[in-house]
């Protein structure tokens, strides 16, 4: 027997179930840890309507414990390796993936959001969407070498490093990928957080942040990256439009199901450029674990909160947890 802890739309519930048979060619690793997403918190929240009752849990690491492969990088794997969950199943054939744009595939699976993810004993991956870790990392960074490869892809939007760059939202994405701007070589980065316990957390750990966007500003064109990108983020956007200056980037990175809406004479005006940034590729998230590594004292900071789980009736205050910036559970 093995089991999962399945969220039905209402909680969360250990289930135990018959142990599932390898597939050939797949490899089966036990997840050992889970770094919470804010994806995790609109399931939780009905904003993600489930298809099904699933285990949650995308941003995952854990040891292979059965089967071989090569993984995403052309690694070998094997048992005892320690790896990363590549979360976002590609199909290879849609015309997005022939063009080479696999974040955008049109026929992506996502694990722990559209079926089930690393809330469990085990799962049963293709290699070709785990990455081999290095030995000596320290383990806790595994998971959020998927958050960083979300920054990754969206920094990699913006046309200069040479101005300022402002980064909305100080949940896991957008803390971490503040930090990856400033090792990308972005050289001067600020951020804006409304939470105030997020706000001091992250001035104690020496990020530059603000309460608002319009204390953020520079007199000259700068980049903005919205890691949130629901009404209230674009609103802070659009409050400061007056003040941003021509030229300016802004990218939009968070997920949702509402309608965005830009003034559109202060767009033309200024000649303001907006891009959308969907998760990242491969090329991304292997960037990302070679940045996690070389870099691994300047990430831990980030990482706020650690807890075990003992109970799934914890999940739900952990997911919708506004007061640290990035919390890693234990999963067994």
């Amino acid at each position: 027997m093995t089991w999962k802890i399945i969220f039905d739309g209402k909680g969360f519930k250990k289930v135990e179930m018959q142990d599932e048979t390898l597939k050939e060619g797949h490899i089966k690793i036990k997840p050992i840890f889970y770094s919470v997403c804010g994806t995790d918190k609109s399931i939780l929240l009905g904003k993600y309507k489930l298809e099904k009752p699933i285990a949650l849990g995308h941003e995952i690491a854990g040891i292979v414990m059965e089967g071989n492969g090569i993984d995403i990088a052309g690694n070998e794997l094997k048992v005892g390796d320690y790896v990363a969950l590549y979360p976002n199943y590609f199909c290879e054939k849609c015309i997005d993936c022939l063009n080479r744009n696999f974040n955008a595939c049109r026929n992506k699976v996502m694990i722990g959001v559209r079926t089930d993810g690393g809330l469990s004993e085990y799962m049963m991956v293709d290699p070709r969407f785990l990455l081999k870790l290095p030995e000596d990392l320290q383990k806790i960074l595994g998971p959020i070498i998927e958050p960083v490869a979300v920054g990754i892809h969206a920094l990699k939007k913006f046309e200069e490093k040479d101005r300022r760059s402002v980064i909305i939202g100080l949940g896991g994405t957008g803390s971490l990928a503040y930090e990856t701007a400033r090792i990308l070589g972005f050289n001067d980065v600020v951020a804006v957080e409304k939470n105030e316990r997020k706000l001091e957390l992250a001035r104690m750990i020496g990020i530059r942040a603000f309460p608002s966007i319009r204390e953020a500003l520079s007199n000259k064109a700068i980049n903005v990256l919205d890691t949130v990108g629901d009404n209230k983020s674009i609103g802070e956007i659009e409050s400061a439009l007056d003040l941003i200056p021509s030229k300016s980037e802004i990218v939009i990175t968070g997920l949702g199901n509402e309608v965005l809406s830009f003034h559109r004479d202060s767009l033309i005006r200024r000649e303001l450029t907006i891009k959308g940034s969907i998760i990242y590729n491969p090329t991304d998230f292997i960037e990302a674990s070679e940045i996690v590594y070389a870099n691994q004292q300047y990430y831990l900071k980030y990482i706020t909160k650690v807890v075990k789980l003992s109970d799934p009736d914890i999940l739900p205050s952990l997911l919708l947890d506004e007061n640290n910036l990035k919390i890693i559970i234990i999963i067994q």
